[in-house]
């Protein structure tokens, strides 16, 4: 139907920027408090309290992640059902799950979560909203290429991580931490195979027909 363009991209404009204030007020928060440095943001103490600046910016990402429902009815009522791939379910499926975690344990290493993932939500909100008001951006890869890059950003931290808690005094919400690694790695195999089968096979067709 007509109408579900404009909505498309209200809730694409929506997201965009909710993305954009979470990012940027996730990272205020990790520089502007002398207790949550770097290493403090991937570390948090064994005892840590579900409280302050950050914890708030965890709670709107998590509520973000049900307002990103929005992406599925949308498909739905437009019948794009070809657009509905395992990649696409199973990350709505289980991405609430995995964030409502990350606050039950306290879980070290979100605010990082909670940066990444939204820069690239910018990014990705961004390219469906122009898509939803008639542009047809040629940067499309990129949005591939971007979840990829934060996946394995997300694992390097994580080494890091790991390190501060079993040669150091311990991290909050380690297995947390353990269930959301597994989740990340699912989605980086998935990515990684939607990447092949839609851009790096369709090139070599390319090349061998020229």
């Amino acid at each position: 139907p007509r109408i579900l363009k404009p909505i498309t991209a209200v809730h694409s404009l929506i997201l965009c920027l909710l993305s954009l204030i979470m990012a940027v007020g996730c990272t205020l928060s990790i520089t502007s408090d002398p207790t949550t440095r770097f290493f403090n943001a991937i570390c948090f103490p064994v005892d840590m309290k579900p409280s302050g600046p950050l914890f708030f910016w965890a709670q709107v990402f998590y509520l973000s992640k049900i307002l990103e429902f929005g992406d599925t009815i949308l498909i739905i009522l437009g019948k794009s059902f070809r657009r509905l791939s395992f990649l696409h379910v199973y990350h709505h499926a289980t991405v609430l799950f995995v964030c409502f975690i990350w606050l039950q344990t306290r879980q070290s290493m979100f605010p990082l979560g909670v940066l990444t993932n939204s820069t690239v939500h910018v990014i990705m909100y961004g390219y469906f909203f122009l898509c939803a008001v008639g542009c047809r951006p040629r940067w499309k890869r990129l949005v591939t290429d971007f979840q990829l890059v934060q996946f394995v950003f997300g694992f390097g931290i994580l080494a890091l991580m790991l390190s501060q808690h079993f040669f150091g005094s311990g991290c909050s919400g380690i297995w947390g931490i353990y269930c959301t690694a597994a989740f990340n790695g699912s989605l980086l195999a998935l990515f990684f195979n939607f990447r092949s089968k839609n851009y790096v096979k369709k090139t070599t067709e390319m090349i061998k027909l020229s």
